[in-house]
């Protein structure tokens, strides 16, 4: 459940300059989305960790990559892996609306099975 929550976050934060053009609550998501981009490497940081962690699915694919966007600025940092992984993560910044978009949609997805899935144990 926490890598739902943390790949909505990179969603949100990679999407974060087109969200006011959402009628009705592109506005309060936009504002959310700006206070959000203040802790953009530490969700980064979260969203390659637990991509890692589930390598093996899309969700955890997607994840690596929209950490690797968010991120960059901190992976500089790393000795000998750090400057090739930052500049993948700067070339990943060009798709960053198409990748949060994505994200956003196969965890929503994700979340919407798991909740019927729930529906249908307990019935």
């Amino acid at each position: 459940m926490l890598n739902i929550v943390v790949a909505i976050l990179a969603g949100l934060v990679l999407l974060s300059g087109a969200l006011r053009n959402i009628p009705g609550i592109g506005l309060s998501l936009e504002r959310f989305a700006g206070w959000l981009n203040t802790y953009a490497v530490v969700i980064g940081a979260f969203a390659i960790l637990l991509g890692i962690l589930e390598l093996l699915s899309l969700e955890g694919f997607l994840m690596i990559l929209a950490g690797l966007v968010l991120a960059a600025s901190a992976l500089r940092s790393i000795p000998s892996v750090g400057p090739p992984l930052a500049r993948l993560g700067d070339a990943l910044a060009k798709f960053r609306l198409i990748l949060g978009v994505i994200i956003l949609l196969v965890t929503v997805l994700n979340f919407i099975a798991i909740i019927f899935g729930l529906f249908v144990r307990f019935r």
